[in-house]
């Protein structure tokens, strides 16, 4: 079982497009440690091995919770000492209050960061609440980290407002030694994006696109989300959602009062909840919202790549009192806009028989080969 532990709902920024309802709470070390017993509890063997436990770090910022990080992982190592019961961790941070102590400690334990940040685009929209960007705080943060964690993840978001830097963006990552890139969206439904905003963002995944291949001829292992998730799409196709679900099922969320939740956009809505960590998960409550993120819209049934579509299925919220499914417009015309540009890439690459793009797509053993030969890195 993995959590994602929501440890406050503060945060030093205030970004956009920031889905988190800005508070005042925080996780107590009962409900901290309380989790980690959940998480192993429900964590089944595998014959004779015992998988680990995963515990995300998240907010808000979490970096405002440093003490109960700490203690959260020193509590979880001597669980591990006394009962052999492993445990993997990871951050998602917005970075400012990164510094070498904690990388440091983050080496020790083996705990793995993952950075929001939004390269040149940083401060249209991630913002402190005097309304400063973020940029020139960060500007000795990032080497700082991938001195530490090379393979860190950069995790970028595409606001209507800077779609059209989208591959800039996504360039000056690259360049500024990033090496796993996820671009996500402001899927708001309050965002104001426009078919020209979706057309500038097509044309923005056409250049990023040539730059993937580019990366592919020149052997630069670089994965990059918009392609490298579609890419998978098509070659798991059925399986392709059936596993999202299966791990996302295995993803829960744990809200600073200890509530579960089967996603983190739930946390917070108590009538999403689905339990809580010291009395266990409410089986009926997630078997009926997993049902229900299983009801297709009529729309989804009649799409060509629902198979591959990153929503057609938990897009889940509660409308007027009841849970629905509801797939945002902009969700839908991201995946119908992002699919055959990335096919095309992926054509173009497989007919030519790129030796990279082949090894990692096609060869079972890449993501072991790969983690040796990065020295054991664990991504």
């Amino acid at each position: 079982m993995n959590l994602t532990l929501h440890l406050t709902n503060r945060c030093n920024l205030k970004c956009t497009y920031c889905f988190v309802p800005h508070g005042f709470e925080t996780m107590t070390r009962e409900v901290a440690f309380a989790a980690a017993k959940f998480a192993i509890e429900n964590t089944p063997k595998t014959g004779e091995i015992q998988p680990p436990s995963g515990l995300l770090f998240y907010g808000g910022e979490p970096l405002l919770e440093r003490t109960l990080i700490h203690d959260v992982v020193a509590h979880t190592q001597e669980i591990k000492e006394r009962t052999g019961h492993p445990f993997i961790y990871k951050i998602t941070t917005n970075g400012t209050l990164l510094d070498e102590e904690f990388l440091k400690f983050c080496e020790t334990v083996n705990l793995m960061v993952g950075l929001s940040y939004d390269g040149i685009a940083q401060d249209d929209c991630r913002k402190f609440h005097n309304g400063k960007g973020s940029a020139e705080v960060m500007r000795d943060k990032i080497p700082l980290l991938l001195k530490y964690q090379p393979y860190a993840i950069g995790l970028t978001v595409l606001d209507a407002s800077t779609a059209h830097r989208a591959y800039d963006i996504v360039k000056w990552m690259y360049e500024h030694g990033f090496r796993y890139i996820t671009v996500g969206m402001n899927y708001d439904r309050n965002a104001p994006w426009t078919p020209k905003h979706l057309d500038v963002l097509a044309s923005e995944y056409r250049k990023m696109g040539r730059l993937y291949a580019e990366w592919m001829k020149n052997e630069e292992k670089v994965y990059l989300s918009s392609f490298d998730m579609k890419i998978l799409s098509h070659l798991k196709g059925e399986k392709y959602n059936s596993d999202r679900r299966v791990t996302a099922q295995n993803q829960l969320s744990v809200a600073p009062n200890g509530k579960l939740y089967a996603a983190s956009g739930h946390v917070g809505d108590v009538e999403m909840s689905i339990g809580d960590v010291f009395t266990g998960i409410d089986t009926e409550k997630h078997q009926y919202l997993m049902q229900k993120g299983s009801e297709l819209l009529d729309v989804c049934k009649q799409c060509a790549i629902r198979m591959r579509c990153n929503y057609a299925y938990d897009s889940i919220r509660r409308v007027d009192g009841e849970v629905v499914m509801d797939i945002a417009p902009l969700q839908c015309a991201h995946e119908q806009l992002i699919t055959p540009i990335a096919d095309k890439v992926a054509e173009k690459l497989y007919e030519k028989r790129n030796a990279l793009f082949l090894h990692k797509h096609y060869n079972e053993l890449y993501p072991v080969m790969s983690l040796v030969e990065d020295g054991g890195y664990i991504t």
